[in-house]
């Protein structure tokens, strides 16, 4: 088991630091696989498919998928072949909800050239 505190109080000086999705997406794989010293990943919902995201740490069948919600709708998983405990299962669900918005991958812009 890890320090719950300290995972999440990890996210959010990822938040803090990064302004791109990627760094903080990267990052947050990293910190969990490192906190957790598992392999973590993240598949991304693309046209209603799964899409392989990042990952870091060592590969291996999926045991745990957490599901990233953004306004409700799935947007993406964050994945482990490690099986969490409780505890550390709704830690993850804390950093789902922390890291949702920088998983909106799936932006249709209708061929438009898009500007932040």
């Amino acid at each position: 088991m890890t320090d719950e505190t300290t995972v999440v109080a990890t996210i959010e000086q990822i938040l803090e630091r990064s302004e791109e999705a990627d760094q903080i997406l990267l990052g947050t794989i990293a910190a969990l696989s490192s906190q957790y010293e598992t392999g973590v990943g993240i598949s991304f919902i693309e046209e209603g498919l799964f899409s392989d995201g990042p990952w870091a740490g060592e590969t291996g069948t999926v045991a745990t998928e957490v599901e990233v919600r953004y306004d409700g709708e799935l947007v993406a998983l964050l994945v482990t072949p490690a099986w969490l405990n409780d505890d550390d299962r709704a830690t993850w669900e804390q950093v789902a909800e922390l890291i949702s918005a920088f998983c909106l991958v799936g932006w249709d812009i209708g061929g438009e050239d898009w500007e932040p």
